[in-house]
């Protein structure tokens, strides 16, 4: 697959999640052979006033091209200059979230509301493209209800505002991410588009990822909430693609020595933001344990006992003390 100039090699991609798909993460899904991982979303306006945090979520250290950005924000010379500053830190490809349904988002004329105003986001479309070089996709919906599925002509508009690719979600904004996605929505959006259409909703195994693209002829397909606790998804999707038998989840000694792997990268990460900070790098540790609860909970999940250990979890805040659970010789029987 073609985006602008990009070939991507695979028709496997991560979807950017806030919280999870930092630049540890990133790593564990490239190893895995995804064509293409995209980091957490970034906001163009915390960008352009270069919030140090910010920034840190454009860390591409030692990352493999190709490297994708996705911003949200709803001005289009906000989201022109954060491209600019995105592709200078080493972005290979931008994307605009058109798509995002959180409250928090939208209220701010973000995200999924951009769906209701695509004049708007038609001028941050031309505005984007007009600023980078690098190719400039766009992520949205369905539309904000079942009332208003207008994505076949926002994604047209898209696409005739410079759009290299589309990536659709198949559920409304209202339905957040509950009910079953609709895949015959992508279907129907890659038979009136010439650029790639990537389909995005209800994969959590390799054979959703194949039924998505022989159902929909989709150019590609993005795996979201299915590799959290489960980067092993992308391979064996890749796997299956191949006509070769899927692994699926290894055992409970190979996660848990893949979340400590996680959990000493993101330490070792830490430890260089906080230097950049200019601040101590004692509360490295205490930080990456922290930000790799969420990822426990799910690699735990469908455990045997998965709640007491979460609840354990939740209260250690030292790598050798996560070490001493996660290798307990009970836990590494189940």
């Amino acid at each position: 697959m073609k985006i602008g100039n990009l070939v991507i090699l695979n028709p496997i991609i991560t979807a950017p999640m806030a919280g999870y798909t930092n630049l540890a993460f990133r790593g564990l899904l490239r190893q895995e052979g995804a064509g293409l991982v995209f980091g957490e979303m970034v906001s163009a306006q915390a960008l352009v006033y270069a919030n140090r945090r910010t920034l840190e979520l454009l860390d591409f250290r030692d990352e493999p091209s190709p490297r994708a950005v996705q911003l949200v924000g709803s001005s289009p010379r906000v989201l022109a200059e954060a491209a600019c500053m995105a592709v200078e830190l080493g972005a290979d490809l931008i994307d605009l979230n058109m798509g995002c349904p959180a409250p928090k988002i939208v209220r701010n004329r973000e995200g999924c509301y951009l769906m209701t105003e695509p004049d708007l986001a038609g001028e941050i479309l031309r505005a984007v493209t007009g600023a980078v070089k690098t190719p400039v996709t766009v992520k949205c919906r369905l539309g904000w209800d079942e009332n208003c599925l207008n994505f076949l002509s926002f994604a047209q508009l898209m696409e005739a505002s410079g759009a290299s690719a589309i990536t659709l979600h198949g559920r409304t904004r209202r339905q957040f991410y509950s009910g079953p996605a609709n895949w015959q929505a992508i279907a129907r959006l890659k038979q009136v588009l010439s650029v790639p259409v990537i389909g995005n909703g209800g994969i959590f195994s390799p054979d959703d990822a194949l039924a998505m693209l022989d159902q929909t002829g989709c150019d590609g397909v993005m795996l979201g909430r299915g590799i959290l606790g489960n980067p092993w998804l992308v391979g064996d999707c890749l796997r299956l693609l191949a006509g070769e038998q899927p692994l699926g989840r290894p055992q409970a000694d190979k996660i848990f020595a893949l979340a400590l792997k996680q959990l000493h990268r993101q330490t070792e990460l830490n430890r260089k933001y906080l230097l950049l900070r200019g601040e101590g790098p004692d509360e490295a540790e205490l930080m990456a344990v922290r930000s790799l609860r969420g990822h426990l909970a799910h690699y735990i999940k469908g455990m045997p006992g998965a709640a007491v250990l979460r609840r354990e979890i939740n209260h250690i805040e030292s790598i050798q003390e996560l070490e001493k659970l996660l290798l307990s010789p009970e836990l590494l029987r189940q």
